[in-house]
């Protein structure tokens, strides 16, 4: 049985909502990966020779000019988003052209103010408004990416440099109430088509933020004040864990939770200028919890990345390093074991009604 076919059963026995998008994401995404390449490859080749030849013509010449043919190219390309359905080529040849168009838009604002903080809060508004309007995965996922960008730009102009720990921990949580209620999200009108793109979007920016924590001579951040994103991301964490343990009827009254909250302060504690760790860990339980291996493999990757930058960065010999790794290999292996022993896989299916529970929440 296809999955549209069942999808139709259920809203048919009324066990989905009749306005549910799922059916619209299945069909518009129906076009094999090969398709969808080649026909984004000659959409942006396309663009290429339009804009040689705007430049060319001089049509733009001066960033007043840029300003008005960006937001030409704005107006157009939501124009003809709206009015398109499901022509693939003239989507990708209007998100080609859309973010032409912020870019000209944007740069000419920049250059005729003379002033970054106009610009920045321009590209702010900007994709907020284009990530409510214009409804492209793609679009949306860059507009979280260019939006949190802006943002740190805002913070560095305005010289509030520790704002970033706020940016970190509002990334980190919007990320995780994002995953956790994708099942929610995915029979709602409006949140079907922004959970995914803004999920992973939130994601990706939370890891690229955290990029800066291991980069060296960051003299307007110093190390020693990483530990304010450590503890807000700890303390989401430890939120992350109460929510996943009372779905598996496992609560906070329980011995056996004390052991995963100790865990979790206890590794805090020693990576307390190493948040991006912490922030993996976060995106690795949402990923497993969700069964998403994107997500996972995501969280791998900037785990190594993190956990190498943490290895590289410390202040010790190369024996002592060694040392580091191998106490810190042993303790894992003792956590693992202890965790088995304190949460056997069949304790979480001790009757029928908490599996039941277990399906619900999944």
């Amino acid at each position: 049985m296809k999955l549209t076919t069942l999808i139709e059963e259920l809203i048919g026995k009324k066990l989905l909502p009749t306005n549910t998008q799922i059916t619209a994401i299945l069909q518009s995404e129906a076009n094999p990966w090969f398709i969808t390449a080649l026909i984004g490859i000659s959409a942006w080749f396309s663009v290429i020779l339009f804009l040689i030849f705007v430049f060319a013509s001089q049509i733009i010449n001066d960033a007043n000019s840029a300003i008005l043919v960006g937001l030409v190219l704005l107006v157009a390309t939501i124009f003809l988003h709206f009015v398109s359905k499901n022509r693939l080529f003239v989507d990708q040849l209007a998100l080609a052209l859309n973010l032409t168009g912020q870019i000209l838009f944007v740069g000419g604002i920049a250059i005729v103010d003379e002033n970054i903080v106009t610009a920045a809060l321009v590209t702010w508004f900007l994709e907020i408004f284009i990530i409510f309007i214009y409804r492209d995965h793609i679009l949306r996922f860059m507009s979280i990416l260019i939006a949190t960008m802006a943002a740190l730009v805002l913070l560095y102009e305005f010289e509030l440099y520790q704002g970033i720990h706020i940016i970190i921990v509002l990334l980190a949580a919007g990320a995780s109430w994002y995953w956790l209620k994708e099942s929610e999200h995915l029979t709602d009108k409006m949140m079907t088509w922004l959970y995914q793109p803004l999920g992973y979007g939130f994601v990706i920016a939370l890891q690229l933020v955290l990029l800066l924590s291991i980069l060296p001579n960051m003299s307007d951040i110093p190390n020693i004040t990483w530990w304010y994103s450590t503890i807000g991301l700890m303390a989401i964490l430890i939120i992350l864990e109460v929510y996943l343990l009372n779905s598996y009827e496992i609560y906070i009254s329980d011995p056996k939770s004390y052991a995963i909250f100790i865990s979790t302060v206890l590794v805090s504690l020693l990576l307390y200028q190493s948040p991006g760790i912490i922030a993996s860990i976060i995106i690795l339980v949402l990923g497993f919890q969700r069964g998403n291996r994107v997500l996972m493999g995501l969280a791998i990757i900037f785990l190594t990345l993190f956990i190498i930058a943490f290895y590289y960065h410390l202040n010790i010999s190369l024996l002592m390093k060694s040392v580091t790794l191998i106490t810190s290999g042993i303790a894992l292996l003792i956590l693992r074991f202890g965790f088995k022993y304190l949460f056997p896989l069949q304790s979480f299916y001790n009757d029928d009604e908490s599996q039941n529970n277990w399906l619900r929440q999944s």
